[in-house]
């Protein structure tokens, strides 16, 4: 199922152009973004090179998608982008450290495109419902 599959909602602007609004879906795929930037930042040396290359790579190939929300279509269908950073990247890297490398890549672009700030609006987190128990202990 691709990531753009639910509908988008619109919420009215006051110039007529509807803001977007994520879906459940890309609100999650974004925080995961973040979360391996995060991870990058932490674990990542400023002076390894080849990883650093790599999430530059991505975000240079990444340079032809103009709105945020073609970023999750994309990277559902990153195997390019994943590929290229596999090419780049030191060959003892996991594969979850090729990923956070990967989706580091595809922040850097978020922002690119969202700090004008006209970017599509977040969700709010999810809050716990009273009186539901959780499906795991």
């Amino acid at each position: 199922m691709p990531a753009t599959s639910e509908p988008e909602h619109s919420v009215p602007v006051g110039n007529n152009e509807p803001q977007r609004r994520l879906t459940r879906l890309q609100q999650l795929t974004l925080t995961t973004w973040r979360h391996a930037s995060a991870k990058v930042s932490r674990d990542v040396s400023p002076n390894d090179v080849l990883a650093q290359a790599a999430v530059c790579a991505v975000l240079a190939v990444l340079s032809d998608v103009g709105h945020p929300l073609a970023l999750f279509a994309r990277h559902a269908d990153g195997a390019e982008e994943f590929a290229l950073v596999t090419s780049l990247a030191a060959p003892q890297s996991s594969r979850d450290e090729l990923h956070d490398l990967m989706d580091t890549g595809f922040l850097l672009r978020w922002t690119e495109l969202t700090s004008n700030g006209r970017g599509p609006e977040e969700l709010p987190p999810l809050t716990r419902r009273i009186g539901h128990k959780p499906l795991l202990p």
